[in-house]
C-alpha cells in the first residue's frame, strides 16, 4: 500500500555530514517540541480529566454510567465534525495563528465545564469542547511534516505522544488533589475547581504559541540560510516519492480509508482505557481520592518507557507493521489481565499499565503512515480526514461501555468488546500494511 521513503539522498538534496545534520535537527527539535509537547499535554489533560471528575460529579448530579459514557463520547463527535474544516483553516492561516486560536477556544470551554448542572448542559459542553479542540493534533502532525523527513518522524511523533502519559502522570494526582483540597471553597465542588484550574493553562499557552511558534522553515529567523536550505532540500527530495492526492479523491482512496479504519480501532481501545481506568481501580477496592489519583498515574509512567523503546526501535530498523501489531497485542493482553483479575489491585494496575503502554506505543508508529504518502494540501486534509474518522471511535467506546455497565452492572462486557475490536484492528494492520513503511 505504501512505499518506503527513507531511500538514500537523491540528486538535488543539500548534503551535510550526518553529525551536522543530526545537530541541526536537534536544534529544530529543541526549538519546536517543548511548546508543542506542552500544548498537547494540556490538550490530553483537558480531554481525560472528565474521568477523574466522574465519581464526584456523577454522585452530585445523579448521572448514570450511560449518561457519563454518552457525555464523554460526545466530545469526539464535535471533534470529528470540525476536524477537516479546522485543518483547512490551518493550511490557509498558518500554524501559529490557528493553533493559538484552538488553544484559546478549548481552554475557555474547558473552564466552562464547571457550569454543568444537568444532562443537557453536560452533553452540549462536551460537544463544544470537541469542536474547540478540533484540528490540534492533525494540525501539529501536519506542522511537523513541514520540518522533518519521514525517517525522523516516528521518533519525533513518539516524543509528542509523550504528552498523553505525561498528562496522566501529572493530571491524575493533580486532579485528585484539586478535587479533594478545594471541595466547598467559594461554594463550588472540587470537580468544578478542577475544570476551572485545568482549563486556564490552555488560554495562557495560546499567547505563548502566537508569540513563539514559527510557521515555516523560510520564516525561521533562528536558522541560518544554509540550515534552511538543508531542511528544505531534505523535504523536497522526499516529496517526489509522495502522492499528492486530489482533494475529492482523498475521501475514496483505499489507502486513506484503511488508515482511518485502523485508527478507529486504536482510538476505540485508547478511549476505553482512559475513561474507565479510574473506575476499574476504584472497583478493585481503592476508595481514597488521593490514592486513586496516584495509582492512576502508574500506568502512564510505564507507557512513557514502552513508547520510547518501541518507536526508537521502529525508526532504527525502518519497520512499522510488526511494531504496530506488537503494541496492539500488548494492549489487548493488558485489557484481559485487568478484567480477569479485577478484584486484585496489583493485577489491575499491571493490566492497565500494559493496556496504556500498548495503545500509546501504537499511535506514533501509526502516524508515520499517512505522513509518508501525502503532501501539501492533501496532507493537511488527508491527515484530518483520517483523524476525524478514527476519533468517532472516541464516541463509540465510552457509550458502549457505559451502556453495557448500566445494563449489566459491570464494565466487563464492554471492555471485552473493545478488546475484540482492537484484536481485529491488529490483524488488519498485519495483513494490509507493507512490512517496511516509513
Amino acid at each position: 500500500m505504501m512505499e518506503r521513503a527513507d531511500n538514500p539522498p537523491i540528486a538535488g538534496i543539500v548534503k551535510v555530514g550526518e553529525d551536522a545534520e543530526d545537530s541541526l535537527y536537534k536544534k529544530v527539535t529543541l526549538r519546536l517540541l517543548p511548546i508543542l509537547l506542552a500544548c498537547y499535554t494540556i490538550s490530553y489533560l483537558d480531554r481525560i480529566n472528565i474521568s477523574f471528575a466522574k465519581i464526584p460529579m456523577n454522585a452530585e448530579l445523579n448521572f448514570s454510567e450511560a449518561v457519563y459514557g454518552l457525555g464523554a463520547g460526545l466530545f469526539f463527535i464535535g471533534y470529528a465534525l470540525a476536524e477537516v474544516p479546522s485543518n483547512l483553516m490551518l493550511h490557509r492561516f498558518g500554524a501559529r495563528r490557528w493553533l493559538a486560536r484552538i488553544l484559546f477556544t478549548w481552554g475557555c470551554i474547558s473552564m466552562a465545564m464547571l457550569f454543568v448542572y444537568s444532562e443537557a448542559s453536560f452533553y452540549v459542553l462536551r460537544i463544544l469542547l470537541g469542536v474547540g479542540e478540533a484540528g490540534l493534533f492533525p494540525g501539529v502532525i501536519f506542522y511537523l511534516l513541514n520540518w522533518y523527513p519521514a525517517h525522523r518522524r516516528a521518533r519525533i511523533t513518539s516524543l509528542l505522544y509523550l504528552a498523553a502519559p505525561f498528562a496522566g502522570v501529572l493530571g491524575a494526582p493533580v486532579s485528585a488533589f484539586i478535587i479533594a483540597g478545594t471541595h466547598g471553597a467559594w461554594g463550588m465542588s472540587g470537580w468544578q475547581w478542577m475544570f476551572l484550574l485545568e482549563g486556564l493553562p490552555a488560554v495562557l499557552m495560546a499567547i505563548v504559541v502566537f508569540k513563539w511558534l514559527t510557521n515555516s522553515i523560510e520564516e525561521a529567523s533562528w536558522l541560518s540560510t544554509s540550515e534552511k536550505k538543508t531542511l528544505r532540500g531534505n523535504l523536497d527530495a522526499e516529496d517526489t516519492r509522495k502522492h499528492d492526492i486530489n482533494f475529492k479523491a482523498i475521501f475514496s482512496d483505499k489507502g486513506v480509508l484503511l488508515l482511518a479504519g485502523i485508527l478507529f480501532g486504536i482510538v476505540l481501545s485508547q478511549t476505553g482505557v482512559f475513561f474507565y481506568m479510574p473506575s476499574l481501580i476504584r472497583n478493585a477496592g481503592v476508595t481514597d481520592t488521593i490514592q486513586l489519583g496516584i495509582l492512576s498515574a502508574v500506568p502512564y509512567g510505564a507507557a512513557v518507557v514502552v513508547m520510547l523503546i518501541v518507536n526508537r526501535h521502529s525508526d532504527h530498523v525502518g519497520e512499522r507493521r510488526w511494531h504496530l501489531f506488537g503494541s496492539c497485542v500488548l494492549g489487548i493482553a493488558g485489557f484481559i489481565v485487568s478484567t480477569i483479575f479485577k478484584a486484585n489491585i496489583v493485577m489491575v494496575v499491571l493490566g492497565m499499565s500494559m493496556a496504556i503502554s500498548g495503545v500509546m506505543a501504537s499511535l506514533p508508529v501509526f502516524w508515520t503512515l499517512p505522513t509518508a504518502i501525502l503532501k501539501g494540501k492533501a496532507a493537511a486534509t488527508g491527515i484530518a480526514f483520517v483523524n476525524s474518522i478514527g476519533l468517532t471511535a472516541g464516541f463509540v467506546a465510552p457509550f458502549i461501555i457505559g451502556y453495557l455497565t448500566t445494563l449489566t452492572g459491570s464494565p466487563d462486557a464492554g471492555i471485552y468488546l473493545v478488546a475484540a475490536v482492537w484484536a481485529a484492528t491488529a490483524l488488519i494492520a498485519l495483513m494490509f500494511v507493507k512490512p517496511k513503511t516509513v
